[in-house]
């Protein structure tokens, strides 16, 4: 990655300062030749404004007074050049400036030398005594073969004249190539040091990371209490470790709550095997005493208690496992299976209420069987510590199904109404205990509710003791 995230750098800022050079040399080139055009243009607007007063030609461009050097020549309706200020060796030359093409080198026009002229580019041929070298000498400097000209046409008393003013653009190409050198210096060096920066700055960045990884590879089941180290910055990194600890810390509370599970079930399973075998040791040293239907009453009853046991965490095991599956709910009748809850033999009398009392059967879309676990468990557990009465309410208000179980028993503490939801947790372990309860029974009424998107939460009932209130809608959602 830091490999990658370098060439990319170094990538983008090829192309970045490769098109901003780019960009500045023509920009140079484009303010330096506009700069030329202005001075031509202004010896044309003083040679032009000479001419339309009825000035002598040569007079007028002898008496223009052209930026640096300026090459200026006056030519007839005819092309016949009838000024000019090019002068070599005291004569004055003539520089063909025209769009028609020059005459052949070497003949003389208006009594003087003609000059070579072609593409844009003038090269004057060496006088007798020169030195050879073809260039242009004018009145202000050597000039040399590259020429930026604008051409001008203006009515004098005498005729229309054709005004070309010429700059050699030597100096601009000069400058160009200059600064084109120096950037092609400068940018491999700034993008050499990019990439030694990126380098430097994502190795920087990503030591965090190494640092995770390598706490992470060694963290084991047996370790899982240990955290990737937190960087003390507010990015990215930052945040991922914060995750990352937050979802170790998570892992390592349900690896807890899976080995507590499993520890509380080994317990709570052999209490009734170890209840079938020290009855059936006691029958067996003395057979001939033993209260065989005892023995197998007691037997059964561990084993209904053991079967019991065995049912709830399956069903547990299997909404861990299918929670979020959609259900395929079928009609039930809820207010026949509170009924039949409540004619079942328990210690204090169970009474069923609906709400309103003229109201028809209540019906709801649900799982039959689970359902009615549910509600057992609920009158079981509140049952289990009423004084004298347990209450079951069913009631139906905008698609929502409440069931509520009240008893007058000695009620929950707002501080234990959330943990007594959780598995093998016992209130009061040894009053539980004998009296039957695993600890489950509530767990899986939280586990029946929630697979089908209901809530269950528990409050004050007007019985004096704990109410439990079921919430479920009529109608869940559908599959999908």
């Amino acid at each position: 990655m830091r490999v990658r995230i370098t060439l990319a750098a170094v990538l983008v800022t090829a192309v970045a300062v490769g098109t901003a050079g780019w960009l500045l040399v023509r920009s140079v080139e484009d303010t330096q030749l506009g700069e030329l055009r202005g001075d031509i243009n202004a010896n044309l607007d003083e040679v032009v404004a000479r001419l339309e007063d009825g000035a002598d030609a040569q007079d007028a461009v002898d008496n223009s007074s052209p930026a640096g050097f300026g090459l200026l020549q006056v030519t007839d309706e005819h092309d016949e050049v009838v000024a000019s200020s090019v002068v070599q060796g005291g004569r004055a030359f003539v520089l063909e400036l025209s769009d028609h093409g020059p005459p052949a080198a070497g003949t003389e026009v208006a009594g003087h030398p003609q000059t070579d002229v072609a593409n844009g580019g003038a090269t004057i041929p060496p006088p007798d005594g020169a030195d050879g070298s073809g260039a242009l000498i004018g009145a202000n400097g050597v000039v040399a073969s590259s020429l930026e000209r604008i051409a001008r046409t203006v009515d004098t008393p005498s005729g229309r004249l054709t005004v070309t003013a010429a700059a050699p653009v030597d100096q601009v190409a000069r400058s160009v190539d200059a600064l084109r050198e120096r950037l092609w210096i400068g940018l491999p060096a700034l993008i050499a040091l990019v990439a030694a920066v990126a380098w430097v700055l994502v190795g920087r960045a990503l030591r965090p990371v190494d640092a995770m990884r390598a706490e992470v590879d060694e963290i084991t089941g047996s370790t899982m209490h240990r955290r990737v180290p937190e960087p003390a910055t507010g990015d990215e990194i930052g945040r991922l470790a914060r995750t990352m600890n937050a979802m170790l810390g998570r892992l390592d509370a349900s690896a807890t709550q899976q080995r507590r599970f499993v520890s509380d079930a080994s317990h709570e399973l052999r209490s009734p095997v170890a209840a079938i075998r020290t009855s059936l040791e006691v029958a067996r040293r003395r057979p001939d005493r033993a209260d065989w239907p005892s023995v197998a009453d007691t037997a059964l009853a561990e084993e209904a208690r053991l079967e019991a046991l065995l049912d709830d965490l399956l069903l547990l095991a299997a909404h861990d496992e299918n929670g979020s599956d959609p259900i395929r709910p079928r009609p039930v009748d809820l207010t026949a299976l509170a009924a039949t809850e409540a004619l079942r033999p328990r210690r204090v009398p169970v009474e069923v209420v609906r709400w309103p009392a003229d109201g028809e059967p209540l019906e709801i879309a649900a799982l039959e069987d689970q359902l009615a676990h549910a509600v057992s468990n609920l009158v079981d557990n509140a049952a289990r510590y009423a004084t004298s009465a347990v209450r079951i309410t069913l009631s139906c208000f905008d698609d929502t199904v409440r069931i509520l179980v009240d008893d007058d028993g000695p009620g929950i503490a707002p501080a234990d109404r959330d943990r007594v939801f959780e598995r093998f947790t016992r209130l009061d372990d040894s009053r539980a205990r004998a009296q039957g309860g695993s600890g489950l029974g509530l767990a899986v009424v939280r586990a029946i509710v929630a697979r089908h998107h209901g809530e269950i939460r528990i409050e004050d009932s007007p019985l004096g003791g704990a109410r439990f209130v079921v919430e479920l809608p009529a109608r869940p959602p559908a599959p999908g």
